[in-house]
């Protein structure tokens, strides 16, 4: 009897299979098609679209940095500034090299910033973090020391020779803002900080040679300002007056001393 069960089951299930065939085959048939359509529109066409655009973008970077390495600062930003503008992988490299042109050409620290401000912040990746980082160097003298700092974001704080480029740049804003305290402490950290460069570290112990103690510099303002009040004229002293010297007697003529 268990045979007879186990083919009706058979005899069912080759039933609904034959009847969800006719059905649907129209629809597999479709899917199918489509699928083989998408391969070969992207094998045979998209795939050598894509593959020229990046060839075509790839020269025009080659061209505008020859450019660049000529002089010719006109010419190079604007085929960086092309690049720039365009949505790919290209994009960050080519705005980086057009801050380089803007500033190398015409000084212009400003619009060098700006270009770099259009790559992403501190949560990208190598470029985007360089990025950031070129820009601060570009905008820290028009800043004050909190604009700097929200600037660099958590890249002050990164375990990395990019995070350490940033407390450097720290360090020397604290030391130009006359904050010699946290500039020797931002420095003297530096010099151990085992993320840092060599380079960094050198650069560190100099300035930590090159700038006095917070302590000297303040008994030397003290000094100076004594020094000032000392020179300085009294308002309150009295004005001294001498009396004029009597002017010498006239020599007496020959017809006086004749008459004599």
């Amino acid at each position: 009897m268990s045979d007879i069960f186990e083919e009706v089951d058979d005899s069912l299930r080759q039933d609904r299979l034959e009847t969800w065939w006719k059905r649907y085959r129209l629809v597999v048939y479709g899917a199918v098609a489509l699928l083989l359509g998408a391969v070969a529109l992207n094998e045979f066409v998209l795939a050598p679209r894509a593959e020229a655009a990046r060839t075509a973008r790839a020269l025009k970077l080659e061209t505008a940095l020859s450019e660049l390495h000529n002089g010719s600062y006109q010419a190079a930003r604007s085929g960086f500034s092309e690049l720039a503008d365009e949505e790919s992988k290209m994009s960050p490299l080519a705005a980086q090299y057009l801050a380089q042109s803007l500033y190398e050409g015409s000084g212009d620290a400003e619009g060098a910033a700006a270009s770099l401000a259009r790559i992403g912040g501190v949560e990208g990746g190598p470029y985007e973090r360089l990025a950031l980082l070129k820009r601060a160097y570009f905008s820290a003298d028009g800043q004050s020391m909190t604009e700097l700092e929200a600037t660099l974001g958590s890249l002050v704080d990164d375990d990395s020779p990019l995070g350490a480029l940033a407390r450097e740049l720290v360090a020397a804003k604290a030391f130009a803002t006359g904050d010699i305290a946290r500039a020797r402490t931002e420095f003297n950290r530096l010099r151990f900080d085992a993320a840092a460069p060599s380079g960094v570290k050198r650069r560190a112990e100099l300035a930590l040679a090159a700038i006095p103690p917070a302590e000297e510099v303040a008994v030397e303002d003290v000094v100076v300002e004594d020094a000032a009040a000392e020179s300085a004229p009294s308002e309150t002293a009295p004005e001294t007056t001498s009396d004029p010297e009597p002017a010498p007697s006239p020599a007496p003529t020959e017809s006086e001393e004749t008459g004599q």
